[in-house]
This record gives structure tokens, sequence and C-alpha cells, in this order.
């Protein structure tokens, strides 16, 4: 059975943007950690994904929720991100940007494959 590439999937999310601010918001937190040293204090990044259902077809709207706590000399500062990206949901469950191609047979059917 297929499954979703990781990469693919992170690469697509916000047209690419995702990736670049998870990028951005890792070496943020971890040099805030370093430079100040946290001691009891702990950075954090969250990363959260929400689906919902497009009508009644074979999409899904990605909410995805990209928020980080950093360490700062005084304190600490956070920001936080949230942005949709439109996906089709193919064979298996497969997500990708791109519309999955049909078969001879049509559109696949998206039902569930028992194990």
């Amino acid at each position: 059975m297929s499954k979703t590439n990781i990469d693919n999937f992170i690469g697509e999310l916000e047209s690419g943007i995702f990736k670049e601010k998870l990028s951005h918001m890792l070496s943020d937190v971890a040099l805030g950690q370093v430079i100040h040293s946290g001691g009891n204090r702990k950075g954090k990044v969250n990363i959260e994904l929400t689906f919902s259902q497009v009508g009644d077809n074979n999409q899904v709207i990605i909410a995805s929720k990209l928020s980080h706590t950093t360490i700062t000399k005084r304190g600490m500062k956070s920001e936080q991100t949230t942005t949709e990206t439109p996906m089709y949901v193919g064979k298996g469950g497969v997500l990708t940007i791109d519309q999955p191609k049909e078969e001879l047979t049509g559109q696949f059917n998206l039902t569930a494959v028992s194990q």
C-alpha cells in the first residue's frame, strides 16, 4: 500500500513556505537556547495540522499551524502562523498537491484498504 511521501508533503505545504518557516523557527529556538543558556527555561517549536474535507470529493484543506517560543536574554519571545493548503487524497490516503491520475475504469474508489 502506498503512503504519503513526507518530504514531498512538507515541501508542498503552503507552496514550500512551511518548510522555510519551520527551518527558520528551528534555528531561532536552538540559537536562543545556546546563547542565553536556558537552564530550566526551554525553547519550543509546535506543529499542528488540521484536516477538513472539501465538499464531497477527494480533497482536503490542511490548516498548518506553526508556533515557537524562543529564549531571550530577559525572557522569551513567541510567534504563531497559520495557513491553509488544499490537497488531494489519492489511493490509500496518499496526500498530494496534484490531482491523482485516473485509472482505466475511471477515478479510483477511495475505500479503506484492509490489511
